[in-house]
């Protein structure tokens, strides 16, 4: 009747060591119902990570155009809108 359908990925399992305040800091988040575990908290905190990394290097790249006279002015959300999507490709 139905097709199911199955995500398949892979997941691992890995162990840290924490400080014992940033433990409870992040045991204080899941208690809070923030985070549904730790496992989730350390995910989220990981892909935000990874997009900062990526927002850092967009403004470094920004600042080097406009040192070299190549920066494009945004006047507005559309045109940031439209810078973003262009240099996100």
């Amino acid at each position: 009747m139905y097709k199911l359908c199955y995500y398949s990925y892979m997941v691992n399992t890995i162990n840290i060591s924490l400080p014992t305040k940033l433990k409870e800091a992040a045991d204080a988040l899941v208690a809070s119902g923030e985070y549904a575990s730790f496992s989730d908290l350390a995910r989220s905190a990981i892909r935000q990570t990874i997009l900062d990394k990526k927002y850092r290097a967009m403004i470094d790249e920004a600042k080097k155009e406009r040192l070299e006279g190549e920066g494009k002015l945004l006047k507005n959300r559309d045109d940031i809108d439209s810078f973003i999507n262009e240099i996100a490709r």
